[in-house]
């Protein structure tokens, strides 16, 4: 009898599966799928940058490209969204994380194309303090995050918020943000 209740279980796990299969349409997925990269937003970002440092990485669309190199030793961000935007033949799909609490990274690494921000400051704890941030990354490590309440969502359609900066725009980003690093150090 547990033999059989067994079976009967693998052949239902098995029809289920195979209908998913079956049942996707050609809308479902994408063709040629062309990844943008990571959009990282906060209203602040507070912490210990060490000297940025040009490299060179892929992207999903290039081979080879020039990115600005920002590791944090410490960041805490303030309303933080990060947005993972994929275009495929039907526009832009877009998976949308986002947190309304504070959130804290330990030794974060970002390889980016493009950085902006309103407003940089000399905070009590770190090096640097930026607000309105919004980064174009296609490579971030951390050792450890502290994630509350992330909530989840997928949407279509959206425009492409940001786009690669080109190799000398990305060493002009390197040489602000090092002059506000010498600054404060002053």
């Amino acid at each position: 009898m547990k033999h059989r209740n067994s079976t009967y279980k693998i052949i239902i796990i098995l029809i289920t599966t195979l209908s998913a299969l079956l049942f996707v349409t050609k809308d479902s997925y994408a063709s040629n799928p062309s990844v943008v990269g990571f959009i990282i937003e906060a209203s602040q970002m507070e912490g210990t940058l060490q000297t940025p440092v040009m490299s060179v990485g892929n992207t999903s669309i290039e081979k080879s490209r020039s990115m600005l190199n920002l590791t944090f030793d410490n960041l805490t961000c303030k309303d933080l969204v990060i947005k993972k935007m994929v275009k495929t033949s039907k526009g832009i799909m877009t998976t949308r994380m986002t947190s309304n609490d504070k959130i804290l990274f330990q030794n974060l690494s970002l390889s980016v194309t493009n950085a902006e921000f309103s407003e940089a400051y000399f905070p009590e704890n770190g090096n640097i303090g930026l607000k309105n941030v919004k980064l174009l990354a296609h490579n971030v490590k951390t050792d450890s995050s502290a994630l509350p309440q992330f909530q989840l969502s997928f949407n279509e359609g959206g425009e492409v918020e940001l786009t690669p900066k080109s190799e000398a725009e990305l060493l002009q980003m390197k040489a602000g943000l090092e002059y506000l690093l010498s600054n404060n150090q002053q």
